[in-house]
């Protein structure tokens, strides 16, 4: 992430989110349990990062709803299920019906989650 006491753009955040979630699918092609849990801390922090821009922020993932990469639309979605539900679950539910098989595992966890309340990211 950026340096300390700075704040990074919100470009750079988007950047990153993506370059995280192609990093923790590739860690779950790989088994490497320890990298995907590195991963969802580092995707958390950015998200935080995001969220101090205000709806901003949030808004900034919507191009990644149509990213040719699953996995990057995946994390996309999970973080847009609040702000803008019918995208995000419309996205999630292309990739539930994909052919790469932990962003179509994600996105089923992600829209089951959230229609029983318990997703509130």
């Amino acid at each position: 992430m950026a340096i300390k006491g700075s704040q990074p753009a919100i470009p750079d955040l988007v950047e990153e989110l993506k370059q995280s979630a192609m990093t923790y699918y590739s860690a779950c092609d790989d088994e490497n349990f320890r990298k995907q849990k590195v991963e969802v801390k580092h995707t958390s922090k950015i998200i935080e990062a995001l969220d101090c821009f205000g709806a901003e922020g949030r808004l900034a993932l919507v191009p990644l709803l149509d990213d040719p990469d699953q996995g990057i639309r995946v994390v996309a979605a999970a973080f847009l299920l609040k702000p803008f539900p019918e995208r995000a679950i419309a996205a999630l539910e292309e990739v539930r019906t994909g052919p790469t098989y932990f962003p179509r595992m994600d996105a089923w966890n992600f829209l089951e989650s959230y229609t029983k309340g318990k997703w509130r990211r």
